[in-house]
């Protein structure tokens, strides 16, 4: 079931994607295309999240894309395409809401799970794009265009622990924001703004570097017991039959 439910959040996506990309009503071209490929993305990222890690994290950013099918439902013209939209997100929203992914999803984080934190970022990350459409539904200037990019590689590349991710949050990305946000209608500024702050104090956090820098530094070389060591070689190296150096013994 699990698998079903998956594959009905993957598709509800595409067709809000195509609808946006196609037809996006209230939306300018440009807002509606990032707005829908966003939807297509976050869409995906939880349904393959559900099958492969079985995280409920994959759940509940499905429940944020419903959250945000609902109300495009709401404000955008009820045409064919309207209907056929708001039927692939009832249909969704039935499904998640059953208890077929009780057993199917992991109950308990894996020990090596990164920090909340952490998750949140990328999470937050991968939003961006489509919080930059939606803050400017009359199109997108380049500064928008810009701060949606760097949002996209900042996610992919933090979501994989390079450290040019979690910096990219904590400098280049929220100034982006906070710039495209001086370009964008009153309220969809304050929306920016506020996510621009949220990432900031999110990726200077210690959970968030944590997530990239490991506590446990990594060596070169396989560590041998001493036992397994010709004692010629041990005493040519300095060492005696215990694996200590001769002058700290001395």
């Amino acid at each position: 079931m699990g698998f079903l439910i998956s594959g009905a959040l993957v598709g509800s996506g595409a067709i809000w994607a195509l609808r946006l990309i196609l037809e996006p009503d209230l939306f300018a071209d440009s807002s509606g295309a990032v707005l829908g490929l966003e939807l297509l993305i976050v869409s995906a990222t939880a349904g393959v999240g559900m099958v492969v890690s079985r995280g409920r994290w994959a759940r509940n950013l499905g429940w944020l894309v419903i959250g945000a099918e609902l109300p495009l439902a709401a404000v955008m013209a009820f045409d064919n395409w309207g209907a056929v939209a708001l039927a692939a997100t009832l249909g969704t929203l039935v499904l998640l809401s059953g208890p077929w992914l009780t057993g199917f999803l992991r109950q308990l984080p894996p020990a090596d799970a990164p920090a909340n934190v952490a998750v949140y970022l990328a999470l937050g990350l991968l939003l961006l794009p489509g919080l930059v459409a939606v803050s400017a539904p009359a199109g997108l200037e380049p500064l928008h265009w810009i701060a949606a990019g760097a949002a996209a590689i900042g996610a992919w590349s933090y979501s994989r622990a390079m450290p040019v991710g979690l910096w990219g949050a904590r400098t280049l990305i929220p100034v982006l924001l906070m710039v495209a946000a001086v370009f964008s209608p009153p309220v969809g500024g304050l929306l920016i703004g506020i996510a621009a702050i949220a990432v900031l104090v999110s990726a200077w956090s210690k959970p968030a570097a944590l997530a990239v820098y490991s506590l446990v530094p990594t060596a070169t070389g396989v560590a041998v017991p001493p036992e397994l060591v010709p004692a010629e070689l041990l005493a040519a190296a300095g060492y005696d039959d215990r694996g200590r150096k001769r002058e700290e013994i001395k």
